[in-house]
């Protein structure tokens, strides 16, 4: 449950506000500033392109959704492939595994939905460099 709980226009928001408010003005002028003006440039033309992928996304929410349905969840009946319905129904399965481990370790069933889940969204969402930081 990583990438997809990131608003893109945000995250490259962010980047080019540090980039640009904090990185720039310790630069002294010279040729690393002006490559970075040339990246903050660039970013902001990203920017205006940047789009979810239809067929990841719609992996993704079905992957969602026989979670939410391993976990107990009713069916979503009006199933829809947008970033909206996914942080929804992701969120909808937080609230079931906070109820869940509220009171103890959960039922088995639980645990290895959630593991197997990981494992694929992990292997779809995180970078191949930060995949080969992560233990096993």
């Amino acid at each position: 449950m990583t990438v997809y709980s990131t608003d893109l226009t945000r995250l490259l928001s962010t980047i080019t506000d540090t980039l640009g408010r904090r990185v720039a003005p310790a630069l002294e002028d010279g040729p690393a500033r002006l490559e970075l003006a040339a990246v903050l440039e660039q970013l902001d033309n990203l920017a205006e392109r940047l789009a979810w992928d239809e067929v990841r996304l719609g992996q993704a929410c079905e992957r969602t959704e026989e979670l939410a349905v391993r976990l107990g969840l009713a069916s979503d009946p009006e199933p829809a492939v947008d970033v909206d319905t996914l942080r929804r129904r992701r969120r909808d399965i937080s609230e079931t595994l906070r109820a869940a481990y509220r009171d103890g370790a959960p039922d088995r069933s639980l645990v290895d939905a959630v593991l197997e889940f990981s494992e694929q969204d992990v292997q779809e969402q995180i970078s191949t460099t930060l995949r080969a930081g992560l233990p096993g």
